[in-house]
């Protein structure tokens, strides 16, 4: 049933939901999970949910959900015209950093599916980096277009400020998920050996390498005492770690790929450090209550360390670590993210 009492069109979908899903980022999984979570709480059933993915096979068997190749754009204007609306779903979807190639996929898809009758709406946003003004031109004209847009940082906040684009600010939707992963370790509950957990990706220079190096520093001092583990919630992120243990630069140790919600509360139950570069690295360490640090090789990690008290490393020695502060329980992330899918959903919410 509609919000407004009515039942469903036979054949329709209520909602398109887009992102960078698919491409085996256990973040952007999160992402999805917490915004299927949310349009299921605001009346939307999972056979009126399509999920454009890179993988849809693999997401329709994991969401429970329709999914469609959304590089098949026949496919892609087929799902809009039989969607009410498109919501894209978190991430940092409109930024220039690498390429323009992003802001041009979601911009391209919102110009489809204003095209098709299917009205856009954005959640849980990082807007930029935008170097060029070809992809601020393809983000505001996008984000305009939108009923509702939320972003999850001041940072981009800002952003769209300058761009002339009426945003909403929130956190991020995994926050949502806290009550499935918040854990906080006792006495009776940690056995085994405590664990330092880390997590590196590839970037632009040479910061995996200058952090990763600060971090050999930092596991020598404890050797014997804590057990280093490496955990990557991306293929890329297993590929740089593995690199960097081959060159000596990280000692070995074990490394764990994280792609269910389990593995997340296995690997961080004996965590008595967490030192990461994912900003989903950071959210999982905060809603599992690990002291940590971040090397910020993105504004919205930068943004998120600001935000909740997180110590940043950027040269030299680690900082202390210390668990996230100020971070949302999960029945006010709920309520953020649920406000923004009403919007979409009934425009005179």
């Amino acid at each position: 049933m509609k919000a407004d009492g009515s039942m469903p069109d036979p054949g329709r979908y209520r909602v398109a939901l887009a992102g960078y899903y698919g491409f085996g980022n256990f973040g952007d999984e999160l992402l999805a999970e917490a915004a299927i979570a949310a349009l299921s709480r605001c009346g939307v059933g999972r056979r009126e949910i399509v999920l454009l993915s890179g993988a849809p096979e693999e997401t329709s068997r994991r969401f429970g959900v329709e999914a469609v190749n959304r590089w098949d754009l026949l496919k892609v204007a087929r799902a809009l015209r039989r969607s009410d609306t498109l919501l894209l779903g978190g991430g940092g979807l409109f930024q220039d950093a690498s390429s323009r190639r992003s802001c041009l996929y979601y911009w391209g898809l919102v110009r489809l599916a204003c095209f098709c009758g299917a009205v856009p709406g954005a959640l849980g946003q990082s807007v930029g980096p935008l170097s060029g003004a070809l992809g601020r031109w393809m983000t505001r004209d996008a984000l305009r277009r939108c009923r509702v847009v939320q972003v999850r940082d001041e940072v981009s906040r800002g952003l769209c400020n300058d761009l002339g684009v009426s945003v909403e600010t929130g956190c991020d939707p995994a926050f949502s998920l806290g009550e499935f992963f918040s854990f906080r370790p006792s006495s009776s509950s940690v056995s085994g050996p405590r664990k330092i957990l880390i997590n590196l990706r590839p970037c632009a220079g040479k910061l995996p390498e200058r952090f990763a190096r600060a971090l050999a520093e930092r596991l020598s001092e404890s050797q014997g005492r804590e057990e280093p583990v490496g955990l990557a919630l991306s293929d890329e992120d297993a590929g740089v770690m593995t690199a960097l243990i081959e060159r000596k630069i990280l000692p070995p140790m074990p490394l764990e790929r994280i792609d269910r919600g389990a593995d997340a509360l296995r690997l961080w139950r004996n965590a008595s450090e967490a030192w990461g570069m994912r900003l989903h690295f950071a959210v999982l360490s905060s809603l599992m209550g690990a002291p940590m640090g971040v090397a910020p090789y993105d504004p919205k990690v930068q943004s998120f360390a600001d935000r909740y008290g997180v110590p940043v490393w950027r040269e030299g020695k680690l900082p202390k670590p210390r668990p996230a502060v100020g971070t949302p329980p999960p029945d006010a992330a709920r309520w953020e993210i649920d406000a923004i899918c009403r919007s979409l959903l009934t425009p005179d919410f």
